[in-house]
């Protein structure tokens, strides 16, 4: 069951990192640059780590070949680079650098960042570990036969993709992941198990079906039919789902039209209100977690990812959900991520900051009064919508759903139970982490009134 000191040997990857470039030491040939790290709100988890100039510039040249191109990184200088005068020029030149990365939320939450921040946590090969948990599977599923490791599609660090199919079965090509548990964990091994094999029975025209579920006590595969459009990202980037992540979406978005968002929005709120009427918890709806069927009759769009919340996962925007303050529960954070995917099909951008009292003057009346509803500062301090409410707008008039699929769901007393006490955890940790916030916001308050 979960245990939060246990838990906490398991990081919480969304967590944002703080940097501060605190000295330099002189080793005589070159210079050490000592950088004190923190993460999140919580003022225990500090830690240092020193790097070399070269080591901020293997760092660069990676994000450079990620089309990160006009980063602020200092020239290198020849001579004359251990002078007191230049290495403290270098050193403020360093800080600019890491604080224009860590304010890049794609940037500062991959790997090579948190490894070159973090690397105590971050220096296991998780790729490597995939491909033997994966390679472990299909030996004892021999019907199953993988097609290709499909490298770096996904943000999440500790979650791995292979196109596979199955030899048996007509179910075409599918995308099988491996995730290990998250921090968030809290469920037995036997009730994990059960749940896992719940994954495959559920069904709903507006959820990607899950056609194989298999758990252990480091992780979870699970696998779906391969979508050739990708996801709505994947459509708003006009990007191919097998491609990298940042070759996939460090360019531009598109926006949908009035009448798309319409469709959409009303699809995904159906699936969302049928997971809440069942006791199902979500709270990670995102565009890259939404995967785009491409009929005849037109778009159709599918939740996926299911098992985020029973592996423990934080949600993408945990880190926003946390500066809100007014997200307390799955259904909040559906409510809070269901904005945010609507501002991004509106408006072409991700929302990078909690609330917003700016929304473009593109974007349509209808759409504007719904995304005020959800991400104004007005709505954070009085409240957002509940998901019954936006799906009551009449701008989310109903769509005739074409597949003919049936929902199904159904929880046993044993498995709500569970998904009880893991909901209960989860507002635990998510009302502890508002305090943290709230007590740091006090505390910068208090120090900046010091100095005036």
């Amino acid at each position: 069951m979960f245990d939060e000191s246990s838990a906490l040997s398991i990081i919480d990857d969304t967590k944002p990192l703080t940097a501060i470039i605190t000295d330099t030491e002189n080793n005589g040939s070159y210079i050490l640059y000592e950088i004190k790290v923190h993460r999140g709100s919580n003022s225990d988890h500090t830690w240092t780590v020193q790097h070399r100039y070269s080591d901020f510039a293997v760092l660069n040249s990676t994000l450079q070949s990620w089309g990160l191109t006009d980063l602020p990184f200092p020239k290198k200088k020849l001579f004359g680079n251990l002078d007191r005068g230049f290495v403290e020029d270098r050193k403020k030149a360093l800080q600019v650098y890491l604080d224009v990365v860590l304010q890049n939320t794609l940037v500062s939450n991959t790997l090579e960042v948190k490894k070159f921040l973090d690397p105590s946590h971050y220096d296991d090969n998780f790729e490597e570990e995939a491909l033997r948990q994966t390679s472990m599977l299909l030996r004892a599923e021999p019907h199953w036969k993988m097609i290709e490791p499909l490298k770096n599609i996904g943000h999440r660090i500790k979650r791995s993709f292979f196109l596979v199919n199955c030899e048996t079965e007509v179910v075409g090509k599918q995308i099988l992941s491996w995730t290990e548990i998250g921090p968030y964990y809290s469920f037995s091994g036997k009730e994990m198990s059960s749940l896992t094999k719940l994954l495959t029975t559920i069904q709903h025209p507006y959820i990607t079906p899950v056609t194989m579920a298999s758990f252990n006590q480091s992780g979870a595969h699970v696998s779906r039919p391969f979508h050739t459009s990708g996801s709505l990202r994947d459509l708003l980037c006009a990007s191919k789902p097998k491609s990298p992540f940042f070759k996939k979406y460090m360019g531009q978005r598109s926006t949908l039209s009035e009448n798309e968002i319409a469709v959409a929005g009303r699809q995904l709120l159906e699936a969302l209100v049928f997971l809440q009427d069942r006791g199902f918890p979500y709270g990670h709806l995102h565009s890259g977690n939404i995967m785009v069927d491409t009929t005849s009759n037109g778009n159709i769009y599918k939740l996926s990812d299911l098992e985020n919340f029973l592996l423990g996962l934080p949600s993408k925007h945990r880190n926003l959900h946390v500066q809100h303050g007014g997200i307390k529960n799955t259904n909040d954070a559906d409510v809070y991520n269901f904005g945010l995917v609507l501002y991004e099909m509106a408006t072409g951008s991700v929302l990078q900051t909690p609330t917003t009292d700016m929304i473009p003057a593109t974007v349509p009346t209808a759409i504007r009064g719904i995304l005020e509803s959800i991400l104004s500062t007005s709505a954070q301090r009085d409240g957002i919508p509940t998901l019954d409410d936006l799906i009551a707008d009449i701008f989310f008039t109903p769509t005739t759903s074409t597949t003919h699929v049936q929902p199904v769901l159904k929880l046993t007393n044993k498995h709500r139970q569970a998904i009880s006490i893991a909901t209960t955890c989860y507002e635990t940790s998510l009302s502890n982490d508002h305090k943290s916030v709230n007590q740091l916001r006090q505390k910068n308050q208090g120090d900046a009134e010091e100095h005036d």
